[in-house]
């Protein structure tokens, strides 16, 4: 069974799990852990032994799927999400682009082609219009394409890229009130929110959203050449035509001929050289000269140039514009197929799901003290299947702060993480302390490499104490030094009792955290609750 992705899939998800972060700081708060288990074990797990596609793709995939269903059954109607609405959009935007490319090169060909019949047409206007500058507009974008490989974030400062975003977004915008009337408050702003989303994520997806601009590029490109070929070859066939050529600098037949004979290399091994282009007799026969005007020159001379002209718009215009757009499309689908899904909010998805559910409560016995004993419950005793070793081995670099190092008893964080997150803890480090006046810096205390055998930093904190500006100076720094895609959790716990320091965040110090650390806009850096209550 294989998993494939498509761009409306993308936004859909970034969507729901947009929504999710919202809906889980709402008092009550929903009980989305319990709800992705369920998911997890009664539509995806039974199918995993069915999958040759890489686990996490098809776990989140499949995962989709069933919240679109979600989505339908709560709405009642055809639930239309902002994935379904963008692809309508970019189909209506292609389809549009290439009419509007149709009728423009339809106008220039009419514009370029009228002939009254007392002068021949220059065909260096022709050619320039219609061939030349599209080569150049080629060349800028091979240039671009260059640029892109050297440096990736100039790419997107392209004007097309610019332009047409903007467009798709606005009609975007436009479209979405069709089923606006469909979705809560709530959704519809989570629906405005995703679109800036989805534009903000490059360094998660790369340049995999330029590529749908770039194809509706191309359906332009294409109706224009369209347009000029078919509107070329219909005055040809309709009206008695003359075709020359002058200019000002004196430039000979034979510079003109080696010129005409260069650019008809693509074709003329395939169609004879009468057809290919003109000859070099021709060439000097359809001159224009303005002081003798055009009654002495021949009509096989005059009519000589249209196949060639034809061919030029095929080869220069039409069939690159094509080559582009399929290039375009394979680029999209192996880009596609390259996603690894690895940032931060898919990590916490895939934690929902594999990682088992507990109850907390106490039991109805009485101990000989009289006092009822705490009890954590499996939810479920279904037993998880083997999915992948990078989705549930998780080894954990813990870094805790000073003042509650000693309370972090290696129990107590066992159980909080296994509860939580799953894996297990591979190292704690104390944070705050130096042998120096110095702070200690990420470098000093985090060795980096696959050798070392971490996969994910966690930073314990307790959320009662907001933010400070040297907790986010540290985790700059220490995301500069772990480089962009390492996973870094901060992990929050509330405010310590006498008997724990693991117990549960408030809403508001959830809250506070999260747009703290939303403003650093890191993708691979999200933000966890160690403990969760029954609400």
């Amino acid at each position: 069974m294989k998993t494939r992705w498509h761009i409306k899939d993308l936004i859909d998800l970034e969507y729901f799990l947009h929504i999710d972060a919202d809906d889980a700081t709402q008092p009550p708060r929903l009980d989305i852990n319990a709800r992705e288990r369920e998911i997890f074990l009664k539509y995806i797990q039974p199918r995993l032994a069915q999958t040759k596609s890489t686990p996490r793709r098809f776990i989140i995939k499949s995962w989709l799927d069933r919240r679109r269903e979600m989505e339908r059954d709560r709405t009642g109607t055809r639930a239309f999400l902002p994935g379904e609405t963008l692809a309508e959009t970019s189909r209506f935007l292609g389809y549009g682009l290439f009419i509007l490319g149709g009728l423009a090169g339809i106008g220039l060909a009419f514009s370029l082609l009228t002939y009254t019949g007392t002068a021949p047409l220059n065909i260096s206007v022709y050619l320039g219009t219609t061939v030349f500058v599209q080569i150049l507009l080629l060349l800028l974008l091979g240039g671009l394409l260059l640029i892109r490989l050297i440096r990736p974030r100039l790419f997107y400062t392209s004007a097309i890229y610019s332009v047409l975003s903007r467009l798709i977004i606005a009609l975007t915008g436009k479209l979405k009130q069709r089923f606006m009337g469909s979705l809560s408050g709530d959704r519809r702003a989570g629906l405005s929110a995703i679109l800036g989303l989805v534009r903000g994520k490059n360094q998660i997806y790369g340049s995999l959203f330029y590529w749908p601009v770039f194809n509706s590029a191309q359906l332009f490109g294409i109706g224009f050449n369209l347009g000029i070929l078919g509107t070329t070859i219909l005055r040809v066939l309709g009206t008695d035509m003359a075709f020359g050529w002058q200019s000002t600098v004196q430039v000979s037949e034979r510079v003109v001929y080696g010129i005409i004979k260069w650019l008809a290399v693509p074709w003329s091994w395939l169609v004879s050289s009468e057809l290919a282009h003109p000859t070099l007799a021709q060439i000097e026969g359809s001159r224009l000269v303005l002081k003798d005007g055009i009654y002495h020159l021949a009509t096989p001379d005059l009519v000589a140039w249209w196949p060639f002209l034809c061919f030029a718009v095929l080869v220069y215009g039409l069939l690159p514009r094509i080559v582009l757009f399929f290039f375009g499309r394979v680029t999209q689908t192996y880009l596609l197929g390259r996603i690894e899904l690895t940032h931060g909010t898919c990590d916490q998805l895939i934690d929902r799901m594999i990682t088992p559910q507990f109850r907390f409560g106490a039991r109805s016995a009485i101990t000989s003290d009289e006092r009822p004993t705490a009890t954590i419950e499996p939810i479920s005793d279904e037993p998880l299947v083997e999915v992948d070793n990078t989705l549930t081995d998780k080894a954990f670099m813990v870094l805790i702060p000073d003042d509650i190092f000693e309370a972090c008893s290696d129990d107590g964080l066992e159980r909080t993480f296994g509860q939580a997150l799953g894996g297990h803890i591979m190292k704690k480090i104390r944070m705050g302390t130096a042998d120096t006046d110095e702070t200690i810096t990420p470098d000093r205390l985090i060795p980096v490499g696959p050798e070392h055998g971490w996969t994910h930093i966690l930073i314990l904190q307790e959320a009662w104490q907001p933010p400070i500006i040297e907790d986010i100076a540290f985790i700059k720094a220490l995301r500069h030094h772990l480089g962009n895609r390492t996973p870094i959790i901060v992990g929050l716990i509330g405010k310590p009792k006498p008997e724990t320091i693991f117990t549960e965040v408030t809403p508001i110090n959830w809250r506070t955290w999260n747009e703290k650390l939303t403003t650093l806009g890191d993708p691979y850096l999200r933000l966890e609750r160690l403990v969760h209550g029954n609400s």
